[in-house]
């Protein structure tokens, strides 16, 4: 995960996103690019999965694909 552990029901701000060109467009598809507010949703940690709203629109990433995105807390 990023530097910053969130909680359920936290929100962030996407500082900047590392990555290959195709995992910075999936995410643009999906609504996340710098400036987007996030928030975290229930992830159980045994599924590897963090799941996330941006834009009432819901999305589970890998915690390894989530790690490459760089939060601040709001």
């Amino acid at each position: 995960m990023s530097q910053i552990e969130l909680l359920e029901g936290e929100r962030c701000i996407v500082i900047a996103i590392q990555g290959t060109k195709d995992f910075q467009n999936y995410l643009l598809v999906n609504g996340i690019a710098l400036g987007s507010v996030l928030t975290k949703n229930f992830s159980p940690s045994f599924s590897k999965l963090i799941n996330i709203t941006v834009g009432g629109k819901m999305l589970s990433l890998r915690e390894a694909d989530f790690a490459q995105i760089d939060i601040v807390k709001i």
